[in-house]
């Protein structure tokens, strides 16, 4: 182990750590002898004489206790000072004893000082209490071995001595494991973000005795190992995280480019005197020097910001190196060992806490022990180590979406700030002070719960006690970080609550909550805790060092449940079994009885947490075995299908070598995973005005803050992916998690960017997906066969787009500006508030946690006050704006890219910028003669240049990019399609930012008159003069024609899955792109419509801008058989484009309303739609705010694509975090939907419907020739 090292510059470069005082509170540091209260490393054995001696003073005021040795067992020999050190020769002076911790006695004080290890930091540690102080942090780093030893004998810097004579290999492992390292947040942060290019993650967390930052090393691997240990995910070593300071910025934002003046290096430049003129440092009116500094990168500002965040935003810290921050129900715990064996009273909730539940959320003991007090937070439940862990321990940490976000398996997720908003935001508007923000940040990282009740502990501590006044959801009653829960509950896909047998339960029934589902692992209702399926291995790690969760995970599903061929052999088989794994008949419960047994030809397990339970385990064998008493006939549909789509045929006869759903190539909770949360990002605004504390190595005060901001959690999204090599590349779940969206106030309260996604090291966006085990498996509630295949009613277009990461348009990003392109004008305007939560103004959000605010508005007449617009050179038909940068098609003004990196700095006089330098360095206008459109293939931020070479091919294992993402698509009524590669935009070189043309093409004239374009993969769909010309551009430079539908004037178009809807002068219609070579437009489906402009696809609902009649709502959730739903004209005059997103728990529509301006209407929400949890909440729409133009609004820019992962041909757009997992490719894809001959086949989901035959049973799609039934379930 050693200090900080120093990489080269090739990955970055940062200087041994330097002593930084603790700032504005700083510390008084008082010298101590420690000889007299200095002990030698505990025996392993001793006699009882010697147990005795070293408690002989202690027990004279420690006259009772729960367990002397902190062991259960009475073979343990260990006196008071072999644990925790001290002197045990001074005893209690008073005579009477000591009742209670209540003497102020000086000799008893004098007493007590020369037998205790006094702390270097007395204050810091509120001596002389005992109680746990809040947010200590690196403060064990800065103190001395022998007080944290005392306060602490497992904490993992005093461990060693205290505990290594019976547990040091334990202790070797546990100091490597996951829960100490960390490997997989900083990994995964620094990779997706941009920061560091190896997936092979080589960061994470580790101190020496002495607190200082250290390196950590796995056990030595043979040579001809180091490939298996390799592909299992077993790492060589991790380094320290390097100081932000010094560090590359990975972020291609306009900011860190070169070219700065005024800001210099952090650090002084000694030597060089007058470095930097004063004349050159005067700023430009108008124009300040945004660039972070006037040197390379990793100089001045211009170093990896979200490595600030890392370090000092309370993400998901502290691990198991530091102790729990003591401040909150769910918070409470020790550092080491103690982490997860020494419980603490952090939930009232049975299921979660166990028999621990009735000691309350609050940290207080209940200890036997006279000196400790009961009413005082920050002190274990009693003096004693446990292995009956219950669930509300491990849910300290993982509680928080880069932990593993372990809340799913009790049945919640983060709350939205919406659901319920009356009772938790208060009724006047609060403007907290920044002493008051400060206050709550440091122990919640949320901005905005410094303006809800929840700012307030004592309020906190109470929220689940309103869950018989909530009418949205029911709460938690733990608050890791200070954050609020939701539970879920079963839903259809309309979003109506059902109970167990699949009835509506009303959303006015006042016991609705009663008789719904709650959707917490089976696991948890039969009464198991994390601990009932994860042993040792799992918990202390097994001494290799491993950088994902995954990996990290010795047992698997058939460990206790068998396979459909064979029953379990109670042998743990996950990625880190090593040796052929744990044999698990040998574990034995804390009170001695087996935890699995065969009774007969039953398995039982027993409880580690409660000794009168014990259940009988689902055997899957038995569950598909015809005549077995436990056979299910659905579990048997789903684990014996077969291959054959025509028949779909099922049962014992099918060799598993021809089962669709063997075991060897699905994850069981593929089709068992009831729900997962999908992380519709979050915001980490960064303040350079803040000074706070770093949270990890030497500590320390320092300027610049971020908060941390929820934007969107969902519970209805399922996503299909394949695994990391490590489980096999199998199919599994997936989740988009944790995609980051950034900005920056400098120190003049300037914006220097803002919501902006970093892009991943692999070049793909960092909008990250992850194959998932969510924990959420149940038996009932199961994805059901339309989760993957055709659905027979042709229902489930909208699902199949989602769980082949398609997206669905639905979680899509719109932010702080909406982008409107006019009649020769581009604008900005201001759509939500800047303070968190970032509430759409006018917006049920906006009126509970902004009340003035919204008052305000109201006032205006719902008129929005900014904008900001800048003269385009023709009608701006199509805008998209992406990154820092507006695409704008301009008519004969060509296509013009706008820099609109200043677009929120209000130093900057000119928001959106025509050319940053002169057309000698910056020209980024491509001439043509009349540019109708333009699309980009994603409207994630990518730069597929990176992702090149071996080190991502092989090492990195990562997809190539598809050549398309190199291009914008511009299409032109006389030239018709032109392509220009945009590579340039993303290499954070300003000097190189000429835009050329790659392509013009218009073979035939095919393209005359082409006017709209949208993007599917590699096909293109044009609007053109001869209708919707589908453009197979698999070679970008080379494009052919697929296949060309006549329309009658058509107007704009969009896919979905199988379907692109498509608008002319009849109305809405939709073509089948199944085989987009032989694409067909679907008879008899029209939805008439005078002026049909542009079309926008949410889920089963299509949002058509029709002009004069307003915004037109169409049920499109069958394609082939859509339906009017509902038509807004209210205030909508001119209705031309129109775009659909979410922000928080509501959705939105966004229209350019020609005439009219822009217009802003909320879709759903807790108060017009109950429903909104749903995964296609009809919209109720109500218009709540506008923005009237001098220029009528044609366009408007598509909204950030949150759910996108893959596109429609299989090219993979945003970064899976993990080595090897990656969405499905196109013929995988395929298989799920297509048989051997191209065609569909289609299933249906209801057992008792299964009609296995050969005949054809299709939808109305004429060339389908598949079956009836199929797909993937579970039991």
């Amino acid at each position: 182990m050693f200090n900080r090292i120093r990489f080269s510059a090739a990955v970055f470069v940062f200087l041994t750590a330097s002593p930084t005082a603790f700032g504005s509170e700083a510390a008084v540091r008082v010298e101590r002898d420690y000889s007299a209260v200095r002990s030698d490393s505990a025996p392993a054995n001793q006699t009882a004489e010697d147990v005795n001696s070293k408690s002989a003073g202690c027990v004279s005021c420690h006259t009772e206790t729960d367990q002397k040795t902190m062991h259960i067992s009475t073979a343990v020999r260990l006196g008071c000072t072999d644990c925790h050190g001290g002197n045990p020769r001074e005893f209690n002076p008073l005579e009477s004893g000591m009742p209670a911790h209540s003497t102020h006695d000086s000799a008893f004080t004098a007493a007590k000082e020369r037998a205790h290890v006094l702390p270097l930091y007395p204050d810091q540690w509120h001596y002389p209490h005992a109680n746990n102080p809040e947010r200590t942090y690196t403060l064990l780093n800065k103190e001395s071995n022998e007080f944290v030893r005392f306060i602490n004998p497992s904490d993992f810097r005093a461990a060693d001595d205290a505990c290594g004579a019976c547990h040091q290999d334990i202790l070797e492992a546990s100091k490597r494991s996951l829960h100490a390292t960390g490997a997989m947040l900083w990994g995964g942060a620094a990779y997706n973000n941009g920061i560091l290019p190896y997936k092979n993650y080589i960061l994470g967390e580790s101190y020496t005795k002495d607190g200082k930052p250290a390196a950590i090393k796995g056990p030595e691997i043979s040579k001809e190992l180091l490939k298996e240990a390799e592909r299992r995910g077993i790492r060589p070593i991790l380094y320290p995280l390097p100081a932000w300071e010094t560090i590359y910025a990975g972020d291609v934002f306009r900011v860190f480019e070169r070219g700065g003046r005024n800001i210099t290096n952090l650090f002084p430049e000694t030597g060089i005197p007058n470095a930097l003129g004063l004349m050159q440092r005067i700023e430009d009116p108008g124009k300040p020097d945004i660039r972070q500094s006037n040197r390379g990168n990793a100089t001045g500002a211009r170093i990896a910001v979200p490595v600030i965040n890392i370090t000092k935003t309370r993400l998901n810290d502290p691990l198991l190196w530091f102790m729990g921050t003591n401040e909150q129900p769910g918070d409470y715990r020790h550092s080491g060992c103690a982490s997860c064996h020494v419980v603490y009273a952090n939930d009232r909730d049975p299921r979660h806490s166990g028999l621990f539940a009735k000691y309350g959320h609050e940290g207080m003991s209940q200890t036997k022990d006279p000196t400790i007090p009961k009413d005082v937070s920050g002190h274990p439940i009693r003096h004693e180590f446990t292995r009956s862990v219950p669930s509300s321990q491990c849910m300290i940490c993982h509680m928080h979406q880069p932990n593993m976000f372990m809340n799913t398996f009790l049945g919640y997720t983060m709350w939205d700030y919406e659901s319920d908003a009356p009772l938790m935001w208060p009724e006047k508007q609060v403007y907290p002070t920044m002493k008051e923000q400060r206050k709550v940040n440091d122990r919640n990282p949320e901005a905005a719960a410094a303006r809800g009740k929840w700012a307030d502990v004592e309020f906190l501590k109470k929220v689940s006690e309103l869950n018989d006044q909530t009418k949205d959801t029911t709460f938690a009653d733990y608050h890791g970080h200070g954050w609020n829960f939701r539970a879920i509950y079963k839903r259809d896909r309309k979003g109506n609550l059902l109970d167990a047998s699949d009835n509506i339960v009303g959303d006015d029934d006042p016991e609705k909550f009663q008789k719904a589902v709650h959707m917490s692992s089976i696991h948890v209702d039969v009464g198991m805790h994390c601990v009932d399926c994860h042993f040792s291995n799992d918990n202390h790690g097994n001494g290799y060092i491993y950088s994902e969760v995954a990996a990290a995970v010795e047992i698997g599903c058939k460990d206790c449940h068998g396979t459909a061929t064979d029953y379990p052999n109670l042998f743990t088989s996950g990625p880190a079994a090593l040796g052929g794994g744990l044999e698990m008949e040998v574990l034995r419960t804390p009170d001695g009885r087996r935890r699995f047994e065969w009774v007969g030809d039953k398995l039982i397990q027993r409880s580690v947490m409660d000794p009168k339970l014990e259940w009988e385990m689902s055997l899957v064998k038995d569950t598909v075995t015809p005549g077995n008493a436990d056979y299910n006939a659905k579990a048997a549909r789903a684990k014996l299908m077969s291959k054959d789509t025509v028949n779909q045929s099922f049962g014992p006869q099918v060799a598993k070598a021809d089962m669709a759903h063997s075991d060897d190539t699905m994850e069981c909770y593929t089709c068992h995973q009831s729900w997962t949360t999908s992380c519709g990002g979050c915001h980490l605004p960064i303040e350079a005005n803040w000074k706070t504390k770093r949270h990890h190595y030497e500590g320390g005060e320092s300027r610049n803050f971020a908060t941390y901001n929820p934007q969107v959690a969902r519970d209805e999204i399922f996503l299909l992916a394949k695994r990391e090599e490590h489980k096999g590349g199998k199919y599994a779940p997936a989740r988009s998690t944790s995609a980051l969206i950034l900005s920056s106030t400098n120190s003049s309260r300037e914006k220097i960017y803002i919501q902006q996604p970093p892009v991943a090291s692999s070049g793909f966006s960092s909008q990250a997906f992850n194959p998932h085990y969510a924990h959420t498996e149940r038996k009932t509630e199961t994805r059901v066969c339309s989760d993957c295949h055709l659905s027979k009613d042709n229902d489930n277009n909208a699902i199949m787009a989602q769980t082949l990461m398609f997206g669905t348009n639905f979680i899509n990003f719109v932010g702080y500006n909406a982008w409107v392109g006019g009649e020769g004008e581009v604008s900005a305007v201001q759509v939500t508030e800047w303070e968190e939560p970032q509430a759409v103004i006018g917006s049920y959000l906006h009126r509970y946690a902004y009340p003035d605010w919204f008052k305000a508005h109201e006032g205006r007449g719902n008129v929005l006050e900014t904008a900001f617009n800048h003269r385009a050179k023709g009608t701006v038909n199509c805008i998209q704006m992406r990154g820092e940068y507006v695409f704008a098609s301009e008519g004969d003004g060509g296509l013009h890219v706008y820099d609109v990196a200043n677009i929120a700095n209000k130093g900057i006089s000119q928001r959106i910028v025509t050319t940053p330098f002169s057309p000698l360095g910056h020209d980024t206008r491509v001439g043509s003669k009349d540019a109708t459109c333009v699309a980009l293939p994603t409207t994630q931020p990518v730069a597929p240049w990176k992702n090149t070479g071996d080190l991502m091919r092989i090492d990195n294992m990562e997809q190539p990019f598809h050549p398309i993402y190199n291009y914008a698509m511009v299409t032109d009524r006389e030239e018709g399609l032109i392509l220009v590669d945009i590579n340039t935009l993303t290499d954070g070189e300003p000097r190189n930012n000429f835009l050329e043309r790659a392509l013009t093409w218009n073979e035939g004239g095919v393209l005359n008159g082409a006017r709209h374009i949208s993007v599917g993969g590699y096909y293109l769909y044009i609007i053109a003069d001869a209708g919707l010309v589908i453009v197979n551009a698999n070679d970008p430079l080379k494009p052919v024609v697929a296949s060309v539908v006549p329309l009658n004037g058509g107007t704009s178009s969009m896919q979905q899955f199988r379907y692109v809807f498509v608008t002319d002068r009849d109305g809405l219609k939709v073509i089948d792109v199944t085989r987009p070579e032989q694409a067909r437009l679907v008879s008899d489906n029209v939805i008439s419509l005078n002026d049909a402009r542009r079309v926008f696809v949410s889920r089963t609902y299509a949002y058509v801008a029709s002009g004069a009649e307003g915004l037109v709502i169409v049920d499109v959730e069958k394609p082939e058989q859509m339906r009017v739903y509902r038509t807004v004209k209210d205030s909508i005059v001119d209705a031309s484009d129109v775009i659909v997103a979410s922000t928080n728990a509501s959705l939105f529509a966004y229209v350019a309303d020609g005439t009219g301006g822009l217009k802003v209407l909320q879709l759903t929400s807790p108060d017009l739609q109950p429903k909104f949890y749903g995964f296609a909440p009809a919209p109720n729409p109500k218009l709540i705010a506008s923005r009237p133009s001098d220029k009528p609004a044609r366009s408007l820019s598509r909204p950030l694509e949150r759910d996108r992962g893959v596109d429609e041909t299989g090219g993979q757009v945003a970064v899976f975090g993990r080595r090897g997992s990656r969405p499905l490719n196109q013929e995988e894809m395929k298989k799920l939907y297509l048989n051997a001959d191209g065609m569909p086949w289609y299933v249906v989901d209801k057992l008792e419907a299964v009609q296995p035959t050969a005949t054809a049973a299709t939808p109305d799609s004429p060339e389908a020739t598949a079956a009836g039934v199929g797909g993937g379930s579970g039991d």
